[in-house]
């Protein structure tokens, strides 16, 4: 099969980081070229002609509301033959749902090229592990760098673009306390899953925290890391003026890790990070910020850097890539 593959060349489309990544890998793990893999955008579908792809793989799963007008000219006035497929499905990571989900695109995919030697079975062909199964071969990687990301007004779109730009063997683990209600917390779980290769969700109780992970704050209970490295849910018996608490966060973290925390402060309208920044710049931990010129709101990013010394402004990509060249030159 593999002569028959070598020529396909196949362009990707879908608003999920996550499942992009995944599908290319996949493609790519039987002999398949994948030559663009983008967002569906004015960008993609200019470059979608100019490329000369066999297929596009359209993820229907995930799809933006700014990025619907671009289905019609996919499908519609686009030349090229479109496979419209939920990709969340190959993501769970169970073998006969994934080995099902392969297959079919194979065959679809034989089938729309004129691949007609191909092997109706694909049963043998080596699926490509998904995101659970690379957390559980990194799961001896305690965490030892620790990074708060603190946001409040405009936060979730800034965390969606930072998020997005951090590989996925980074050895940090992220903890986002993100100002919201209460009914909101899975879903943005949910949401920034698709936009980085790291693990994001709600921690429970006891969970051991490891690198490559990103544990979303609840706004009911307090998170503290204990001595050995586990979550421990607290019951929040003081008054907060937001929840949940960015300062909380900050501190808890830093008793932990000391000098191998940090925050990124993001857009916000408050002050709430000042306090916990404060303690982090007095143990030795980063402080840095999301450029005020690039926040919905700015007053919490700028609340911050009038009373701590910012180790480094900027964009929510500029803020990814220096923390990667943080740990690149680290390690």
């Amino acid at each position: 099969m593999q002569n028959d593959t070598d020529n396909i060349r196949i362009a990707i489309t879908s608003d999920s980081v996550s499942h992009r990544n995944y599908l290319q890998k996949s493609m790519e793990h039987n002999g398949i070229e994948v030559v663009l893999n983008e967002s569906l955008t004015e960008s993609f579908m200019n470059k979608l002609d100019q490329l000369g792809s066999d297929v596009v793989i359209f993820d229907v799963a995930a799809i933006e509301d700014s990025h619907i007008e671009y289905i019609d000219q996919l499908l519609e006035q686009s030349s090229i033959p479109v496979i419209i497929d939920d990709v969340s499905a190959l993501t769970l990571n169970e073998p006969k749902t994934s080995s099902d989900w392969n297959n079919k695109l194979l065959n679809k995919i034989a089938n729309i090229t004129g691949r007609n030697s191909w092997e109706e079975d694909f049963s043998n062909v080596k699926l490509f592990e998904g995101k659970e199964a690379d957390v559980n071969k990194r799961k001896d990687e305690l965490a030892k760098n620790v990074w708060v990301l603190g946001a409040s007004l405009g936060g979730p779109e800034a965390l969606k673009r930072f998020l997005s730009e951090i590989p996925a063997d980074l050895p940090v683990t992220f903890i986002i306390a993100q100002h919201l209600g209460e009914n909101f917390v899975l879903l943005l779980a949910e949401q920034l899953d698709r936009y980085t290769e790291f693990k994001v969700f709600v921690p429970r109780n006891g969970h051991v925290v490891r690198h490559h992970e990103v544990l979303v704050t609840p706004t009911d209970v307090h998170i503290e890391i204990n001595p050995i490295g586990a979550i421990e849910l607290k019951e929040i018996k003081e008054s907060i003026k937001y929840s949940p608490s960015i300062n909380h966060a900050i501190i808890d973290v830093v008793k932990r890790y000391k000098s191998n925390s940090g925050a990124i402060i993001f857009s916000g309208m408050c002050d709430d990070g000042v306090e916990g920044c404060e303690k982090l710049a007095a143990s030795g931990g980063q402080v840095w910020i999301q450029d005020p010129g690039s926040c919905v709101i700015s007053a919490m990013s700028e609340s911050v850097a009038k009373k701590v010394k910012v180790n480094f402004t900027g964009t929510p990509e500029r803020l990814a890539q220096q923390l990667v060249s943080l740990y690149k030159n680290t390690y």
